[in-house]
């Protein structure tokens, strides 16, 4: 079980609009990754702004950089976000069966 501020954490990297485009980008080639230039290319964004989400979504927790060769690629970690959204379903599952008082 995730703790709260792991969930929280999860959800956050993806707020964003930037980064939840990085993030089905990504999900697209999900074992090799994708390159820095490709990223950018792809998303139309400056380097300097690709960087910072690209920051972000790897300190909480949902991508991996890693060196190839001269590149710098970057690939989802798969499990962590499931994880999440996991959590989301069982709490989902447990207010969609908790009876509903009057207000």
């Amino acid at each position: 079980m995730m703790t709260n501020e792991d969930l929280a954490r999860n959800f956050k990297a993806l707020a964003h609009p930037r980064r939840a485009m990085i993030f089905r980008l990504l999900a697209k080639h999900p074992e090799a990754g994708d390159s820095l230039d490709h990223l950018a290319q792809a998303t139309r964004l400056q380097n300097s702004s690709l960087v910072h989400h690209l920051r972000e979504m790897e300190r909480c927790g949902l991508l991996r950089r890693r060196r190839r060769g001269p590149e710098v690629a970057y690939r989802l970690i798969p499990g962590e976000f499931n994880a999440a959204l996991g959590e989301a379903a069982d709490i989902s599952q447990i207010a969609r069966h908790r009876p509903r008082t009057a207000a």
